[in-house]
């Protein structure tokens, strides 16, 4: 082989090993991460439902122009509950815990007391930069949907205390940290009655202390500006 074609050559194997060497330091060969979340906020995501269980219902509380706590709930029949905390929460991730029969029971009466079945979406953007609530019930194999601007004035008082009750009922204020009441997004403790999810009897209820806002975290991101298409239905 000439001396000038093994030069090349040398110098080819030379680069290409300083170019595997930087690969494996820069990390070339690992897979590109998904966007965290590609769903419009007005639009619901699916339950995230427990291995082996039946979904019940589901409350998702989406972002806002402002610091409005992102998560989800869904419960399965048998009480077992998935949190799913996105921004703006005290605890981010995914957390299991279980209702006791009595609590699921609770909460089904509540979506009866708000005739929850003949509600419909309540879309209307009549003020900008509010949150959404999405609600879910399955009946008989059928899932009600609703989806819930907070912006919208023609929703009924119902819905948002039932919003608010599905909250209290699954203790949800120990992962999110502050008041979830519908459309809120002040700093004030839910109080806790003692046997609640996660709570045990004869101490004294978790949001009985002072409990501080969320703020922003490495996790939370910036605030969700997607401007929300009152048209854009399912």
């Amino acid at each position: 082989m000439p001396r000038a074609v093994r030069t090349i050559w040398r110098w080819s194997r030379q680069g290409l090993g300083l170019t595997l060497l930087v690969c494996v330091i820069a990390g070339c060969g690992k897979k590109k991460s998904a966007a965290a979340d590609s769903l419009p906020i007005d639009q619901p995501h699916p339950p995230d439902l427990a291995p082996g269980t039946t979904l019940l219902a589901t409350l998702e509380r989406t972002g806002c122009y402002g610091e409005c706590p992102v998560y989800r709930l869904t419960v399965s029949t048998d009480g077992s509950v998935v949190y799913v905390g996105t921004r703006w929460v005290k605890v981010t991730g995914r957390q299991e815990f279980k209702l006791t029969p009595a609590q699921v029971s609770e909460l089904e009466t509540a979506f009866e007391r708000a005739n929850f079945m003949s509600l419909h979406d309540y879309d209307h953007v009549e003020s900008t930069d509010d949150d959404w609530a999405h609600l879910s019930l399955s009946r008989g194999g059928r899932i009600k949907r609703v989806r819930h601007y907070h912006g919208d004035n023609s929703a009924p008082a119902a819905l948002n205390a039932l919003e608010d009750e599905f909250d209290h009922l699954t203790d949800s204020g120990r992962f999110v940290g502050i008041s979830v009441a519908s459309g809120a997004g002040s700093a004030v403790p839910i109080p806790v009655a003692p046997g609640a999810a996660g709570v045990d009897a004869g101490k004294p209820p978790a949001a009985s202390k002072p409990v501080p806002s969320a703020k922003p975290s490495e996790s939370a991101g910036p605030p969700d500006d997607t401007q929300a298409d009152p048209d854009n239905h399912p």
